[in-house]
């Protein structure tokens, strides 16, 4: 753990912001973990194992939806210290050099390793498991590390680290300058505070509700106590149990399909490391596809996290648009993708959601925000339909055309 604290809001900002980029790259970690199960006897499962790989597919998901509100958490705090929110990030595989050298983050599918490392992740603070390391993905920081006048690497072991030192800068600046002028962003829309409240945070806007909703980060796994028994440690740990003792029992159980680590359909934006690049066309169109709709509701998200001149229904309108596009969208693309085979550079391999991230700058002007999100979406349903209309009426490209055709009318505003 690093000696060092934060001295100023320029160094507040930057590491809120690698919080916000590590929370981000967790859930997709996770979702993309838990789109490569099976879950019916129609993949080649048993019932039992049927009922085991969906129990495990629906955990997963639920620990994905709780990164997602971390990142909503993180968000908040740093439009409360008058930042603006960040849904940008590294494209996977990539390190987290700048925060915990030691952790890498990839897209790997449902295996006992997989899980293992999970389970370090998310361990709590005092714990010493391994966690998986690649090793093409450590990238020393080299050079003076003492910067006087704004951020500096730091080493920290956990992400409860990072929040403990977040909140100890918080209330060293708030001592020093007065907490009014530490948290001078605009107040919390009824939307966000209605979204926040309904996960258990509330919109932070002092310190006293900085420190209740980051420790609530912290206990549901990232760094908690070891005796959260519903912490994200804990929950991954009884999975890789009942998991260990069902290959044990029957050791041809394969819980999920042959999905490619970190695939890709071309090199991503300014990767991190190696990965592996699949070819078949039909799967390379739904990849693109996937990628753009999780794009598009990263503005849509990024929208609702700025909102201006909206009223409080189209407030409540941007957040119904990005759960809509995540249901509708983002996880049956995902589930198509990983029963796509890789193509013949992978001859044994499925292919999967890649998750790439363009630059996410929040739309500023409600007018033409508006416009261009229901202008993309709209795009977005249109190729969906065509493509497959092209591919048989594959049924989960159809429903995500109906999700998107949805989202597209409930991004009108009033």
């Amino acid at each position: 753990m690093t000696t060092a604290r934060i001295a100023r809001r320029e160094e507040l900002i930057f590491l809120l912001n690698e919080a916000t980029e590590l929370e981000h790259s967790l859930c997709c970690s996770y979702l993309f973990t838990a789109i490569s199960l099976k879950s019916s006897t129609t993949d080649g499962l048993t019932e039992a194992q049927a009922a085991a790989a969906s129990r495990w597919k629906q955990s997963l998901n639920k620990i994905a939806v709780d990164e997602m509100m971390h990142l909503a958490v993180v968000n908040d705090l740093l439009i409360a210290v008058g930042a603006a929110p960040n849904y940008d990030r590294p494209n996977f595989p990539h390190g987290c050099s700048y925060s915990m050298p030691n952790l890498n983050i990839e897209l790997r599918p449902f295996t006992a390793a997989t899980l293992q490392h999970f389970v370090a992740v998310e361990q709590p603070k005092g714990s010493a498991m391994p966690m998986h390391v690649n090793p093409n993905l450590h990238r020393p920081i080299e050079g003076d590390l003492d910067n006087e006048i704004g951020f500096n690497p730091y080493t920290l072991a956990s992400q409860g680290d990072i929040y403990d030192f977040v909140l100890d800068g918080l209330r060293d600046m708030t001592a020093r300058i007065g907490e009014s002028n530490v948290f001078i962003g605009p107040p919390p829309s009824p939307a966000l505070r209605t979204f926040l409240s309904r996960h258990g945070f509330e919109p932070i806007r002092d310190l006293a509700t900085a420190e209740r909703d980051l420790h609530i980060v912290v206990e549901q796994g990232e760094g908690g106590s070891a005796d959260s028994l519903d912490s994200h440690f804990h929950r991954f740990a009884a999975i890789l149990s009942e998991y260990e003792a069902m290959k044990l029992a029957d050791p041809t159980f394969e819980p999920a399909f042959p999905v490619l680590e970190n695939p890709f359909t071309r090199t991503p934006p300014e990767y991190s490391g190696p990965v592996n690049i699949f070819d078949d066309e039909y799967a390379i169109q739904v990849s693109d596809l996937f990628d753009a709709v999780y794009g598009a509701m990263l503005q849509i998200l990024a929208r609702f996290f700025v909102t201006t001149e909206e009223t409080d229904a189209e407030g409540a309108a941007l957040l119904r648009a990005s759960v809509l596009i995540m249901r509708g969208g983002v996880l049956p693309l995902g589930e198509l993708l990983v029963r796509l085979p890789a193509g013949p550079a992978h001859p044994p391999f499925n292919a999967g959601p890649s998750f790439v991230v363009k630059t996410v700058h929040p739309l500023p002007n409600k007018r033409a925000a508006w416009i261009v999100l229901r202008e993309r979406v709209q795009e977005l349903a249109d190729y969906t339909r065509w493509l497959a209309s092209t591919h048989g009426a594959e049924p989960r490209l159809l429903a995500s055309a109906e999700g998107l055709t949805r989202v597209a009318q409930t991004l009108s505003p009033a």
